[in-house]
């Protein structure tokens, strides 16, 4: 069981950092500056696959996206009551149907849908993860 509930957090992990790099950005910006450019910071987990919720430890992981289509992240996780983490730079992409691929810490490569909540909030899914999604804030 207690395998189970780490891949569900992973995958809910996974799904917090797709979040960030389809996230919201400065929606005051009207140079024609993407609305993902900027740090972002996972807030909520929806997993419909488990109860697992993002612990404090968790919610410092962020990326941050740049114009040049380069993202740095932070990938926070707790290990043995040590809150640590990972860091990564990778490209990212605004695909022509609006969703975003870029890499992710564990699972590679992936593509998102993403929904602006407001100027500072916005909600990432992943089609290929259904009941899965991310909330991520500046």
């Amino acid at each position: 069981a207690s395998g189970a509930s780490n891949l569900y957090k992973r995958w809910a992990l996974y799904a917090v950092f797709r979040m960030f790099t389809a996230c919201d950005s400065d929606d005051d910006v009207n140079d024609g500056e993407d609305p993902i450019l900027g740090t972002w910071f996972v807030v909520d987990l929806e997993n419909a696959f488990s109860d697992d919720e993002l612990s404090e430890c968790n919610m410092n992981s962020n990326i941050t996206f740049h114009a040049d289509n380069t993202a740095d992240s932070e990938f926070y996780e707790e290990v043995e009551g040590e809150c640590l983490f990972e860091a990564d730079t990778s490209e990212w992409k605004r695909e022509t149907n609006g969703q975003y691929t870029f890499d992710l810490p564990f699972f590679g490569r992936q593509r998102g849908d993403v929904e602006f909540i407001g100027n500072s909030q916005f909600k990432f899914s992943v089609p290929s993860m259904p009941g899965v999604s991310l909330t991520f804030e500046k």
